[in-house]
């Protein structure tokens, strides 16, 4: 019984809060004119310096942006594939252990982290035959490790090509520091 009370008392106050407050007034329709204008794209500059880009506004400008990043992500396809074709070896023991290391592309979504697959191991046969076990593996890592510094530096240096070419979509931005 209270609490039917209780939630008729909030209705009927909450049942005014959205009524007229003055109904005095006479009903007048409201006119007012406002400006607004919808830079969605860029538009006009305001400080004098830029120039109208047409009714366009900024679009063609983020249109060849766009047209940009599609021919760096093609080029960057093009690097995963020269840098998946090499063999980079990587060696230990003063060199009478290599590993050959390859590079593994990012492969979008199901895996976003590009790594690197040891897909060979060489050892010379009187290392194997003079060293024990305890020695071999230890060599076996180092050479690996080796081979994906080596791969690592590899992929450092393919990538410069793309670095500078973002550096020139990004520098217009103030995003290039």
């Amino acid at each position: 019984m209270k609490t039917s009370i209780i939630v008729s008392f909030l209705l009927a106050t909450s049942a005014s809060s959205f009524t007229i407050s003055n109904v005095n007034k006479s009903l007048q329709p409201i006119s007012s004119t406002t400006t607004s204008t919808l830079n969605l794209f860029g538009g006009k500059k305001n400080d004098g310096g830029g120039q109208d880009k047409g009714p366009m506004g900024g679009m063609m400008d983020q249109l060849a942006m766009f047209k940009k990043a599609q021919e760096i992500a093609k080029m960057k396809g093009e690097l995963d594939k020269e840098l998946a074709a090499m063999d980079i070896i990587g060696v230990a023991a003063d060199g009478k252990v290599k590993v050959t290391v390859k590079y593994v592309p990012a492969q979008l979504p199901v895996n976003p982290s590009p790594g690197y697959d040891a897909v060979g191991v060489e050892i010379d046969e009187d290392f194997l035959n003079e060293t024990a076990s305890a020695d071999l593996g230890p060599a076996v890592v180092e050479a690996l490790r080796d081979g994906e510094t080596r791969a690592t530096v590899a992929v450092g240096e393919k990538y410069k090509s793309l670095e500078a070419e973002l550096a020139s979509i990004m520098g217009g931005m103030g995003m290039g520091q």
